[in-house]
């Protein structure tokens, strides 16, 4: 009897986990403009501006993330601006100063009827230099541009929805999504069939680890 229990309390603290873990909620990325933060490619100084080219920004995109370093200064105000071809600003956003150096996070505000942006620029506040996360690389039309001036690199922004999302949220999404990159008989309905699939299998151990317990 006693084994049969303590089975049983495995099983339910699984499925207590399960559903903890599936209830957590995090911010959920929107895109971003395919470069990765793995060096510090831009030095810019106090009240100086960089710009760069990018992708049409992603319609659901309600903050921007960049990283930042200080040298364990507090980072000064920036302002952020996407802007089309005419320079018209498609959406912006203010980060005041006093964050910590690192991953910092920009709510942007988006104009109604905008066009699709075409260049991204920071404005830098204070007098002191500050250092952006981006991938190094040879001077062209895609580099960034510090003070107007052409240098080597791009910054790397990651683009994040509004609020958290759960991964019960994300269901539909990632049903979806596992259904791709398969055979055409395959769909949105392969992640749920196989979650049942498992399911039986559970059961089926279950059952026979009860009857050898008896």
């Amino acid at each position: 009897m006693l084994p049969r229990v303590a089975l049983g309390l495995a099983t339910l603290a699984v499925l207590v986990g399960l559903v903890v873990d599936l209830s957590g909620s995090a911010p959920r990325t929107a895109g971003s403009d395919h470069v990765s933060p793995a060096v510090f490619a831009a030095t810019v100084p106090g009240g100086g501006t960089l710009c760069e080219p990018i992708s049409p920004l992603p319609g659901d995109a309600a903050r921007a993330q960049l990283l930042i370093g200080t040298y364990g200064r507090p980072v000064p105000n920036l302002r952020l601006r996407f802007l089309d071809e005419a320079g018209r600003a498609v959406a912006s956003g203010d980060l005041p100063a006093g964050a910590r150096e690192g991953y910092v996070t920009v709510r942007l505000h988006r104009e109604r009827r905008s066009p699709a942006a075409t260049r991204a620029c920071v404005a830098v506040g204070g007098s002191t230099s500050v250092v952006f996360g981006g991938e190094a690389g040879s001077v062209g039309a895609a580099s960034e541009l510090v003070n107007g001036k052409q240098q080597s690199g791009r910054i790397s922004i990651l683009y994040l929805r509004a609020g958290k999302e759960s991964w019960w949220q994300l269901l539909p999404t990632l049903s979806r999504r596992f259904g791709l990159g398969k055979a055409p008989l395959y769909g949105t309905w392969t992640l749920a069939a196989l979650a049942v699939l498992l399911l039986g299998v559970w059961i089926a151990v279950l059952r026979l680890l009860g009857r050898e317990l008896r």
